[in-house]
């Protein structure tokens, strides 16, 4: 009897085991769908984390691995499986003829859902990939690296702007020239209009980088990466411009803002990585350039050019006044202020630096520069001479040897290099400067404190940084004309971009400081 019964239990146990299964499926459908629910909101937050690493990898031009490609595709059907069977259970009906439950839809549902969730599961098992485990790089926002602080549009100034703007709105236009004498206020024009674009959502990402006259590509090509977020695994000049290339191409509609340029054409901008004319329209992408030449926008191939001119003799005086901050109470005090005003030949960079040097002075002083402005005529200067005499002046009126001498000292720096103020300290101090205070700390305080100072006279605008200052190279151009005349008493040798391997002719015993 044992030797039947035995085997009978063991095929009941055989049976019952998918029986109990199958009853599983269509008693606990609901609780199946509610747990599936829950993983897939796991999966999802991971799936979203992972494919935004992938994301970073891809923009910076670095194979992502086939496994990861292959997860994240397993991980989006896992989440559309689950939502179409979702829509399934809010669809379907409960019942046959609203009389009983229908079994086998229960059954198909409660099975459906076991078998989805053991499948995340897996998933969820494989989550991490310590691979792709890195920090993504975000681009710079134009607003956080443009500062536009003060700045006013007077006509000239809002006429060329609004030139611009509907150079960029105009798809068929893919290269913009704007150009203009030194200091006459394009870089700080087109900063205002890069920040305007990107108000209005004209472009995704507006990124901008100086040339200057001696550039150096690869230091661009470093600017223009930082402030897209892309990180170079290359070292060479040519790595390099292909990844740029592919970054910008592979990215959204960009502004590129090439601030200063002196003499480059479409191939220097091919060797940084900026693609061609033709490439940037079929993006809807576009090149803005400064220059003080108009030829530059010639051999740029610019679409259009746009003039900034200097300023009328009634903007001059308003940003005059405005940066002197003085009240004119006599018509005769008032009259040779407009005077000053009108020798800085409507230079924004030259009436914001004269007001500055002025601003406190008595009505003799003022007379006393009036003067000096008129008869200064300084030689072999070309159009540089009105901000020649009018740089001249404010240099002349800063107080203190430390003061003068500081700011002569940063035309030895390259042209638009940062200057740390801890350099500044050591090549000063090495010269005799900032000797006032008893300790170094106190020696470090005044320099600190002359820069200030130098940013206050508007011949020193602020760094990359709270420790660094910049010399506008309109500025610097002046000071090196006065660091090299021995009148202050310091004459300087400057070759700037000679790049110089023996020693210069033209040195003698008189130079305190060669570059």
């Amino acid at each position: 009897m044992a030797e039947i019964i035995g085997p009978v239990v063991q095929l009941g146990q055989w049976l019952w085991s998918p029986a109990k299964r199958g009853l599983g499926y269509m008693v606990h459908y609901k609780r199946n769908i509610e747990s599936l629910n829950l993983q897939i909101e796991k999966l999802q937050v991971i799936k979203n984390g992972n494919q935004n690493l992938v994301d970073a990898f891809q923009l910076n031009g670095e194979e992502v691995k086939p496994e990861i490609q292959m997860w994240l595709q397993d991980a989006n059907k896992a989440i559309a499986d689950a939502a179409q069977l979702t829509g399934e259970v809010a669809a379907s009906k409960n019942c046959i003829s609203g009389m009983c439950p229908d079994l086998r839809w229960r059954y198909n549902l409660g099975k459906k859902a076991m078998e989805e969730k053991e499948a995340v599961n897996k998933l969820l098992e494989k989550r991490d990939f310590q691979t792709i485990s890195v920090q993504v790089p975000h681009p710079i926002e134009i607003e956080s690296t443009m500062s536009t602080d003060g700045f006013q549009a007077f006509g000239s100034t809002s006429r060329a702007m609004d030139q611009v703007m509907t150079a960029l709105k105009d798809n068929k236009v893919t290269v913009i020239g704007v150009y203009g004498m030194g200091g006459v206020g394009k870089t700080t024009m087109v900063k205002q209009v890069g920040a305007q674009a990107r108000k209005d959502k004209l472009f995704d990402h507006v990124i901008m980088a100086v040339f200057s006259q001696n550039p150096d590509l690869m230091k661009i090509q470093g600017q223009l990466s930082d402030m897209l977020g892309l990180k170079f695994q290359v070292e060479t000049e040519l790595g390099r411009a292909g990844s740029l290339k592919q970054r910008i191409l592979s990215g959204k509609k960009t502004l590129i803002i090439l601030d200063d340029i002196w003499n480059a054409s479409q191939t220097t901008l091919t060797s940084i990585g900026i693609p061609s004319p033709i490439e940037l329209q079929g993006h809807k992408s576009k090149v803005l350039i400064t220059t003080r030449r108009l030829n530059v926008c010639h051999g740029m191939e610019c679409n259009v050019k746009v003039h900034l001119n200097v300023l009328s003799e009634e903007e001059s005086w308003n940003l005059f006044a405005k940066k002197a901050r003085k009240s004119f109470e006599s018509v005769t005090f008032y009259n040779v202020a407009r005077k000053v005003a009108r020798e800085c030949a409507g230079l924004p960079i030259a009436l914001i630096a004269v007001a500055g040097s002025l601003g406190d002075k008595d009505f003799d002083e003022w007379k006393e520069a009036a003067r000096r402005l008129e008869m200064s005529q300084p030689a072999n200067l070309e159009d540089d001479g009105d901000v020649f005499k009018c740089i001249k002046l404010s240099y002349d009126y800063l107080k203190g040897e430390d003061a003068k001498s500081c700011f002569l000292l940063c035309s030895l720096f390259a042209e638009d290099s940062n200057i740390a103020i801890q350099d500044l300290f050591s090549y000063g101090f090495g010269l005799g400067l900032f000797r006032d205070g008893k300790t170094l700390e106190g020696a470090r305080a005044k320099a600190r404190s002359v820069t200030k100072y130098l940013k206050a006279s508007s011949l020193l605008l602020d760094g990359g940084s709270e420790e660094g200052v910049i010399m506008h190279d309109v500025i610097r151009d002046m000071a090196i004309l006065i660091a090299s005349s021995e009148e202050h008493g310091h004459r300087f040798l400057v070759k700037a971009g000679w790049e110089l391997n023996v020693w210069p002719n033209d040195t003698d015993e008189g130079c305190s400081a060669i570059r």
